[in-house]
């Protein structure tokens, strides 16, 4: 009986210790916790699209996979995932108030969905869909409270 206790006990710390070593080689995302306001889209056709307001576009990459959105005078939800360039917005939910023109809400909303990669740097987020279609370019958001 003692024998098989003992069995059960280091099959489980076993079963932990495996757990854990796999969690400590997973490497957490740079996107992880980090916040980002929009500054532009742009179109493979040429067109460019700057917010009057960036702090009214945001992108909050959160733990587990979640990321909170704000998109003009919307709010949305959606789950990610980053490996290597490629990012992938998917599970998206959001409001559908009707914002004030002109608002970039639709193409911006359109574009996070259609997201295939992203490349961080110099400060500068850059989400691309496929073929750069288009591209949605970041900056990094620092909320300053206004009292």
């Amino acid at each position: 009986m003692k024998t098989k206790h003992q069995f059960c006990w280091f099959t489980a710390l076993g079963l932990l210790a495996v757990v854990n070593l796999g969690a400590q080689n997973e490497e957490a995302s740079p996107l992880e916790n980090s916040s980002w306001q929009l500054i532009e889209m742009r179109t493979s056709a040429g067109a460019v699209q700057r917010p009057e307001n960036p702090e009214d576009y945001l992108i909050r990459f959160r733990l587990n996979g979640r990321t909170q959105i704000t998109a003009d005078c919307n709010e949305a939800g959606a789950t990610w995932s980053h490996e290597g360039g490629i990012l992938r917005v998917t599970e998206l939910v959001t409001t559908r108030k009707l914002c004030v023109a002109p608002s970039l809400f639709n193409f911006y909303i359109m574009h996070l969905q259609n997201t295939v990669q992203a490349e961080l740097q110099d400060q500068r987020l850059t989400l691309s869909t496929e073929n750069r279609r288009a591209e949605l370019i970041f900056e990094p958001y620092v909320f300053s409270p206004s009292f």
